[in-house]
């Protein structure tokens, strides 16, 4: 598992050297203040700007992410959405000042505005990370391959990176695991041979000089926090990616592996930066030797598609957990691993990222261009973590204020830094991560205030199981030959179908199923346990079927199951009662025109129980609710 999490989780992070510190030391920069006019000066700013590689590493990822956000897990998944549904679970027991914080949605809408960030730095992560390893073909021709070659060759490689999805984040990271082992190994090696050449830059390990550089420049310090931010990139991948290989791999592969070669990398690059005294080229590719030029070019592309599996994996489980909080509507979600149940491929998610990236790819043209807009979504999602993470502290850690305050106030004090020193990309591309981040943003909010809705019509319309067949018997309902199926969200309530249904045609068929479906977290449940029937009075039956989650409900063979528990019916000759939403063309002052047209369209193109429960169409009669808000 720690093999398979190298070659899923730490991809974009492993990958950073390719540009971080190359950003982070832009010709224009230097132009623009002199860096680099004298030796005293130049090795000041190199130091200075190592030092806060270093210690950001140190702070936000092995002390934040690493030791304190990973331990904030939800059922083995991580994340801003698992730290909200922790505390959602939590918020009857919660003081009076997060009670009320909980009930003014606040909580809600900084879990939406999390998720959504996401999503925009899910798509810029694999573009710049393809493209930066592209471009190291024109170093290797000396610069004279034409423009249009390091975007074509990284659309190519993007398309075939979302190709293998399929296959499943366990197959994939078991396949790239080798792969990022000597990408690992080699980095550390070059750092190691870097160092050796001019071994002064150790003493960047002092955070004096961190402290110095924005002493001396404050400005041109706070202008390098966005370059700096492209180190720590990927960093929410480690909690996002739990699900799929657990905390202790991920913190082995981080600790034995990730960090120090990552390290080793960064001070190699300054030390030959510095010898170079050439803040044009690529630091990392200086580091390489001319002979094994080629083969660490198609190591660094090879890398790069790595590096994009984290945010994918990670889009794949914030996906997940938004359905399952109501924030996004039902897609269909494929388990590819019969022993880790948040190893998933979401088909649709797959497709949009692609299709985003590719555009990010051709639009842009280079990863200098693409560093402008990448990191301002990440550091949004930094800030929105820390305050959960507090919350999560205080209410189910029960930590003290004492303890608290000052430990994150020092995270938050980092993030709002690194967000403050990305919001100047926001004309220079920073806000594409933005553009997508709102419009998710405006989906969620709007999907889960429809369906808030829905739940407020179901409820004024319920009626309890035992009251409706009460009902019935008093009424005494006429009933005709064959089987209705029914189903319910809730085994003590009757469904809305059916009460609908009965309220325009008082008639029952003779047999009346209600069937009720629980997800369990095992991978299958054994055939002898996939249902129970109950069978109730006036030919009333109960069906409760658990499905685990490598499982996918197959009704009519469920329902030829139960007639070994007495219920004899020919699932041919069965009937399917299915909910059908309408939407109401009535204005109503509960959600704007142009917000339930947004509702209504995704409500249309979710996955409804046709398709989730394998129905056969023909045998199907939907009854049609109308929404009237």
């Amino acid at each position: 598992m720690t093999l398979g999490a190298l070659g899923v989780v730490f991809g974009d992070l492993g990958t950073s050297p390719l540009y971080a510190f190359k950003a982070a030391f832009a010709e224009p920069l230097f132009k623009d203040h002199g860096v680099g006019m004298t030796n005293s000066h130049q090795v000041d700013h190199l130091m200075g700007v190592l030092s806060l590689f270093l210690w950001s590493i140190v702070i936000v990822i092995c002390l934040k992410y690493v030791i304190f956000m990973m331990r904030a897990d939800n059922d083995g998944e991580g994340g801003v959405l698992a730290m909200f549904s922790l505390l959602q679970r939590k918020r009857q027991r919660a003081s009076r000042t997060f009670g009320r914080i909980s009930a003014r949605g606040v909580m809600v809408f900084l879990a939406i505005v999390g998720a959504a960030l996401l999503y925009g730095d899910g798509v810029i992560t694999p573009a710049i990370s393809v493209l930066a390893a592209a471009e190291g073909i024109n170093f290797a021709m000396g610069g004279t391959a034409p423009a249009w070659l390091a975007p074509l060759v990284a659309v190519g490689i993007l398309i075939l990176l979302f190709a293998l999805q399929r296959f499943g984040t366990g197959a994939i990271g078991f396949l790239f695991g080798p792969i990022m082992l000597i990408w690992f190994l080699v980095i550390a090696a070059l750092g190691i041979g870097g160092i050796i050449v001019n071994p002064s830059v150790l003493m960047a390990i002092n955070p004096m000089w961190a402290i110095n550089l924005f002493a001396s420049d404050p400005w041109l310090s706070f202008v390098v926090l966005g370059a700096v931010v492209l180190c720590i990139t990927g960093c929410e991948a480690l909690s996002l990616d739990m699900g799929h290989f657990g905390r202790i791999p991920i913190r082995l592969a981080w600790f034995g592996l990730v960090f120090p070669s990552l390290l080793l990398n960064y001070f190699g690059q300054a030390a030959v930066l510095l010898s170079s005294k050439s803040p044009g080229q690529n630091p990392f590719y200086l580091l390489v030797p001319e002979v094994v030029l080629i083969p660490m070019i198609v190591l660094a592309i090879v890398a790069a598609v790595i590096a994009s599996q984290a945010i994918i994996a990670g889009a794949f489980s914030i996906t997940k957990q938004a359905i399952q909080l109501l924030f996004l509507p039902a897609t269909s979600i494929r388990h590819t691993s019969k022993t880790h149940m948040g190893q998933i491929y979401v088909p649709l998610v797959n497709r949009w990222m692609l299709v985003m990236s590719v555009i990010l790819v051709l639009a842009f043209k280079t990863s200098d261009s693409l560093g402008a807009a990448y990191g301002l979504a990440v550091t949004g999602v930094m800030v929105v973590s820390t305050i959960m993470l507090a919350m999560v502290a205080r209410l189910i850690w029960k930590w003290s204020w004492f303890l608290i305050i000052p430990l994150l106030t020092g995270f938050f004090i980092i993030d709002l830094a690194f967000l403050g020193a990305n919001l100047m990309k926001v004309p220079n591309g920073g806000w594409v991560p933005l553009a997508i981040g709102l419009f998710m943003v405006i989906v969620m909010l709007t999907w889960r205030r429809g369906i808030s809705l829905i739940s407020e019509t179901r409820m004024e319309e319920e009626v309890t199981l035992e009251s409706f067949m009460e009902q019935i018997r008093e009424a005494d309902v006429p009933r005709v030959p064959g089987a209705g199926v029914f189903l319910t969200s809730s085994a003590d309530m009757t469904p809305i179908s059916l009460l609908k249904l009965y309220r325009h045609m008082p008639v029952l068929h003779e047999e009346v199923i209600i069937v009720h479906f629980v997800r369990e977290a095992r991978p299958r449940v054994p055939k002898s346990e996939h249902v129970v029937a109950t069978q109730l009075d006036e030919g009333f039956w109960q069906l409760t079927c658990p499905i685990g989650y490598l499982q996918e409900p197959y009704l009519p063979r469920l329902l030829k199951e139960s007639q070994q528990q007495g219920l004899h019916v020919n699932p041919d000759k069965v009937t399917y009662y299915i909910r059908k939403d309408l939407p109401s063309r009535v204005r109503g002052r509960h959600m704007s025109a142009w917000r339930k047209e947004l509702f209504f369209g995704m409500l249309r193109n979710s996955c409804g129980p046709v398709d989730l429960l394998n129905l056969p169409p023909s045998q199907v009669i939907e009854v049609g609710i109308r929404l009237n808000f």
